[in-house]
């Protein structure tokens, strides 16, 4: 079964409380329409805002999924939507952009800059976000 949610809906989903986010995508090119784009809160402390630097403004997130590499961003842009979401860690999200060359330079500015603690995971690593 599928159920359509908009912005600002709460849900439960696989037993863990989710509210919706955002609406838009990131600006790819102006002369590009901009698309629909939901991020996803997660039992209240989790963020993940999928194509978007959606900032909930609302809650206190624990742990943020944030974007690090795609045609439609650069690393500042990155920084400053940590800065402004706050949270204690960050995880890299649609990251399949960098290379090996670039992945580590991307760290280093994100975790020297953004206030958070950033790590880029490697496929299959499982977290525990009660730590």
């Amino acid at each position: 079964m599928t159920t359509a949610v908009n912005t600002g809906d709460a849900f439960t989903a696989a037993g863990f409380a989710v509210r919706a986010y955002g609406g838009q995508h990131a600006v790819i090119h102006p002369d590009i329409p901009t698309i629909a784009n939901l991020g996803y809160l997660l039992d209240g402390r989790v963020y993940h805002p999928g194509d978007s630097f959606d900032v909930p403004a609302d809650v206190r997130v624990d742990t943020l999924f944030v974007p690090v590499s795609a045609p439609w961003l650069k690393t500042a842009e990155s920084v400053d939507f940590i800065r402004a979401v706050k949270p204690r860690r960050a995880y890299a999200l649609h990251d399949a952009l960098l290379n090996d060359l670039g992945a580590p330079i991307v760290e280093r500015v994100i975790n020297q800059l953004s206030g958070a603690e950033y790590q880029r995971l490697s496929p299959g690593t499982v977290l525990d976000l009660d730590r």
